[in-house]
């Protein structure tokens, strides 16, 4: 028995002093494997003597050759398994490469230098529509060459040739077209320009008509719940729009376009570099439409007679290599006319209107913004100061009703950025400020005039944390708290996460809440070119914030066919409503708009797919579904209230696109064609004062659209079509032949109410 213990007590010690052994000769060794991360950053000296990121950049551990390319930023990180000294290398087509020696674990800064070679020309295709990869966000970038396969004349008509934004019309009398995003009214998308407010207030309506098409450089559209640095809306996503700005304006761009209908326009872009750094930019643009358009024949105007001009004169300075300063001047008026031209009689084909219906839309607005950004000495930190001062003023007559708003508001925001520790973890805060001041007034036809006036007040504090664990993983979660001097506190917890199993492959999840305060009447003016009186069961001032929480899902993935690169895409997004503004026009005489007592939710699925089936081609292929769902309320039958969920109005349940695109050899030629397909939305029924009906829905229709483009050294000449198919909605406007009655209604519009459109121009490019 001893013997048996004494064993096994010599065999123990044994394998105790083989650990200790192991751990002794083999520890350091394994200490020394342990991966090494590098990272800093890689810039550009431009002539001005300032420093901007050099995206794109090969950086290589000389060491073991393991490397990394820098992003939108400049920023890498790389990993290794040696110990100090390495050797880290920098290198990008045009500029000359350097090394640096590394003795312990820092921040790395490259500067490189174009490189001595004069005669160098590469050529490549450059997606005009990409997503990135390594972002933490669902974002897609529009680049200025996709804008340019369609006429783009104005901001609305930017994503005629994208699925992810719906775009629709508004009404059969003004023309206007509106966007929606994630099976949501385009009201709940936040646009920014240039991560300032752009559609705010009295402008959400039709502000989308007044940014040119031709002034924009790229769109960055962000599904689901955004940056808590951009403000507490967002509900559905953001939509981020880049001007032209002087810095990377060209010396001189103009473009022309006339239409088959009569609408003629001009846009340019002027720009010349100032002493001191300075540079400056003048961006015009001016549209009109002289003659009455009435495609269907209904005697309703369907493109009314139209002017508008807008000018912008933006000044940038980049002299300083610690501070960087950009501010613009813009001014808009338009003016249009629409309404009753001529009517149509069962017996004698024509009558004379005496009386007609007729519309006049005048609009001024002005604007000031600013932005200004400090580089501190510390890595990483800089601080951002943003302002905007806007005044908009919009006067409406339609029939015998009058509308009349102004807005004056200021929108201030600070932001500070630093690292914490290294640039793995980023962190911001700030403070920003919205006012608002409104002044409107509404006549209806048979009630009394209501004068509104409001004062929005909103403070808000914020900060955002980003966090990398190595190249595969990373988050950016943010926490806004804001106070509004009406409706008081609201928080707005955001988070994303990227999580990359290799490098061809991206899988995100977002999560987050939004708020926004409502402008009821600038926001259904459409509605209002009818009969219907407007009911507010609860006070004006009375009604809640918007609240929504949003959670969304991606999936992309980069991959080869017969060695043609090829996309998949997959979004998957829920946006659930807490508390909504209901705006009612399920029945015919009325516009009720009450606080929502019930569920309200949107699920949105989308499906792409992209390839370059041969050199030059590219095909692109999406499906979208929308199951958007809404709780009405009525008090109609024997005084009792019910509540009734049914589809939201104007809602397509179904989208599909395909688009194929071509650029010649020789790069003489290009030809763009987009087919969409639009599924059937649920119109209300207008038929009942005494219940909510579920009303019927629109067919499926298809729209075309095409353009050829023949491009030359300086300029280029296109020529297209759109809605080649001709489709029109048959009878846009209810009982149209009396529109004083008191079932006129020309709001009530699911397809498109202008017909089959040729359009050519040119557009000149001088370079700097």
């Amino acid at each position: 028995m001893w013997r048996s213990y004494i064993l096994r007590k010599t065999q123990k010690m044994k394998i105790n002093l083989t650990f200790i052994f192991f751990i002794v000769v083999y520890g350091q060794d394994l200490i020394a494997q342990a991966d090494l991360k590098i990272s800093g950053y890689v810039y550009q000296q431009l002539d001005s003597g300032s420093l901007t990121p050099l995206s794109g950049a090969h950086i290589v551990c000389l060491n073991d050759h393991k490397g990394s390319i820098t992003d939108s930023d400049g920023a890498f990180i790389i990993s290794t398994l040696y110990e100090f000294p390495l050797k880290i290398s920098a290198s990008y087509v045009g500029f000359e490469s350097d090394t640096l020696i590394l003795f312990k674990e820092e921040s790395l800064e490259f500067i490189l230098a174009p490189s001595s070679l004069k005669e160098v020309r590469l050529y490549d295709r450059k997606k005009s529509t990409f997503k990135s990869l390594i972002k933490v966000e669902n974002v897609e970038w529009i680049s200025s060459p996709e804008l340019q396969k369609a006429a783009c004349c104005n901001l609305s008509e930017c994503f005629e040739t994208n699925v992810s934004v719906d775009v629709g019309f508004t009404d059969a009398i003004t023309g206007a077209k509106e966007i929606q995003m994630l099976g949501l009214d385009g009201k709940y998308t936040q646009v920014l320009f240039e991560n300032m407010p752009l559609l705010r207030g009295l402008s959400a309506s039709y502000g989308l008509n007044y940014l040119p098409g031709s002034w924009i450089e790229s769109i960055q559209v962000a599904k689901g719940a955004g940056s808590v640095i951009n403000g507490f809306e967002s509900l559905c996503g953001q939509i981020n729009v880049e001007l032209y700005k002087p810095q990377s304006a060209d010396k001189l761009f103009w473009n022309t376009y006339v239409n088959s209908v009569g609408m003629i326009e001009n846009n340019f872009i002027l720009s010349a570099p100032l002493n001191s750094g300075w540079k400056t930019a003048l961006l015009g643009h001016y549209s009109s439409l002289g003659a009455s358009v009435d495609m269907n024949g209904d005697g309703f105007i369907d493109n009314p007679e139209m002017s508008r001009l807008t000018l912008l004169n933006r000044w940038e300075h980049t002299g300083l290599d610690n501070r960087h300063t950009i501010f613009g001047l813009r001014y808009l008026i338009e003016e249009k006319k629409s309404g009753q031209i001529s009517g149509n009689d069962p017996q004698t084909d024509v009558f004379e209107i005496f009386n007609p219906y007729e519309v006049d839309m005048n609009t001024e607005q002005g604007e000031f913004h600013a932005k200004t950004g400090f580089i501190f000495e510390k890595t990483g930190s800089s601080l951002g100061l943003i302002s905007t001062l806007r005044y908009h003023k919009q006067e409406t007559t339609f029939g015998n009703s009058y509308y009349s708003g102004a807005q004056y508001s200021i929108y201030l925001n600070s932001v500070y950025q630093t690292f914490i520790g290294s640039s793995d973890q980023v962190f911001k805060a700030g403070l920003s400020y919205y006012g608002d001041n409104y002044k409107e007034s509404l006549l209806l036809e048979g009630q009394e005039e209501g004068f509104y006036h409001r004062l929005d007040q909103t403070f808000g504090v914020f900060s955002e944390s980003q966090i990398s664990f190595g190249e595969q993983f990373s988050s950016n979660i943010g926490l806004r708290i804001d106070r509004s001097s009406r409706m008081g506190y609201w928080w707005s917890p955001r988070i994303n996460m990227r999580y990359n199993p290799k490098e061809s492959v991206v899988i995100r999840f977002s999560s987050g809440k939004a708020h926004r305060q409502a402008n009821i009447i600038a926001e259904n003016i459409s509605y209002f070119f009818s009969s219907r009186l407007i009911d507010m069961q609860e006070a004006y001032l009375d009604l809640d914030v918007e609240k929504a929480w949003n959670h969304g899902f991606n999936f992309a993935y980069n991959f080869q066919i017969s060695k043609k690169e090829t996309t998949l895409n997959i979004d998957l997004y829920r946006t659930n409503f807490i508390d909504q503004v209901v705006v009612d026009v399920e029945q015919t005489q009325k516009v009720k708009i009450y606080n929502l007592d019930g569920p309200s939710s949107s699920l949105s699925l989308q499906v792409d797919f992209s390839i370059e089936p041969s050199e030059g081609w590219e095909v692109k292929l999406a499906k979208k579904w929308n199951e958007t769902k809404l709780t009405y309320r009525s008090d109609h039958i024997l005084n009792q209230e019910f509540k009734t969920e049914l589809d939201a109005p104007f809602t397509p349940k179904h989208t599909s696109l395909i688009q194929f695109a071509h650029s010649s050899w020789n790069g003489f030629w290009d030809a763009h064609l987009t087919i969409e397909s639009i599924g059937p939305s649920r119109v209300p029924s207008q038929g009942s004062e005494e219940a909510l009906v579920e009303g019927f829905w629109s067919p499926n229709f298809n729209l075309i659209s095409g353009q050829l483009t023949r491009n030359f050294n300086n300029f280029k000449f296109y020529v297209g079509v759109e809605n080649a198919l001709n489709y029109m909605q048959p009878n846009p406007i209810r009982n149209v032949q009396s529109p004083f009655s008191s079932d006129f209604d020309a709001a009530m519009i699911w397809g498109p109410v202008m017909g089959r459109i040729w359009y050519s121009g040119i557009r000149l490019r001088l370079n700097n």
